[in-house]
């Protein structure tokens, strides 16, 4: 455990500073301004065990093969959106959004079907109809042409870490926590941090938690340490793992309507993680 710890504090560490940024990946949507990684708050999913396996929480995180750390930056605007991007330079005045995610997780999608030529609209290809049986449904077999994109979703649990960060003095690195939390100590940005577990829960997990406080070098200092001893005890058996749909991938663009439109369907049609 003490190794585990060691190892997930250390690539935070070595990612966030001035020469190394936290790792980033196709699905990162600071590669693009509206395309890419999404994290949303988590949503519901259904397990199908095709295995007709014991669902316990080693069959459940075995059934989710793929970690990694991903970094978000939004900027707020004034109606209250957020808007992912491609710069980490923070102007003053303006309000911004980092999201950190660690997440174990596997992939699930969804079809959708533009209504329009140059795809600004779509809409979400339904995934399964009423069944004959009462209060059952089954799946709709499509064929691969049907559907003009396919949004893949992680389902998975994880652990996340957000500042929610106003800037006061233009240049600002948010791409960097430890510059961040120095930054913040020389009152050239002002915030608060929050740490959330995704699908992970249990009484040795809640107590470890870290209460919402303000940005400075020590508190994002206490929020890596926390985050990093959650994942020490991911495999613990007293620990509760919850399947949880925690990011998509927007491959059409439109920023926030778009996460919207996705986030509305997954909570008509649950995604799903299959155990085999």
């Amino acid at each position: 455990m003490k190794k585990t710890l060691f190892l997930f504090v250390s690539l935070i560490a070595f990612g966030s500073c001035n020469s190394v940024k936290v790792p980033t990946t196709l699905g990162d949507s600071s590669n693009a301004s509206s395309f890419g990684y999404h994290p949303v708050d988590p949503l519901p999913v259904w397990v199908e065990n095709l295995g007709q396996k014991t669902i316990d929480y080693s069959t459940l995180l075995g059934a989710m093969p793929d970690e990694t750390i991903r970094l978000a930056i939004a900027e707020v605007t004034n109606e209250g959106v957020l808007n992912f991007g491609t710069s980490s330079i923070g102007v003053a005045h303006h309000n911004y959004v980092v999201i950190l995610d660690y997440i174990k997780y596997s992939t699930d999608f969804f079809r959708v079907e533009y209504r329009n030529e140059d795809g600004t609209d779509f809409s979400v290809l339904p995934r399964y109809e009423k069944s004959e049986i009462e209060n059952s449904y089954d799946p709709i077999i499509r064929s691969v042409n049907e559907g003009d994109a396919v949004v893949p979703v992680y389902v998975g649990v994880g652990l996340r870490l957000t500042a929610s960060i106003t800037v006061n003095k233009n240049g600002v690195d948010l791409g960097n926590l430890f510059s961040i939390g120095a930054q913040a100590s020389s009152n050239k940005i002002a915030g608060t941090l929050t740490v959330q577990t995704l699908g992970i829960s249990g009484d040795n997990i809640s107590s470890i938690i870290p209460m919402p406080s303000e940005i400075n070098p020590t508190t994002i200092q206490n929020a890596i340490l926390a985050m990093g001893t959650i994942k020490a005890k991911l495999y613990d058996d007293q620990t509760v793992i919850t399947p949880r749909v925690v990011g998509v991938y927007n491959y059409l663009g439109g920023s926030s309507r778009t996460i919207n439109k996705f986030v509305s369907s997954m909570l008509i049609e649950r995604p799903k993680l299959t155990v085999y």
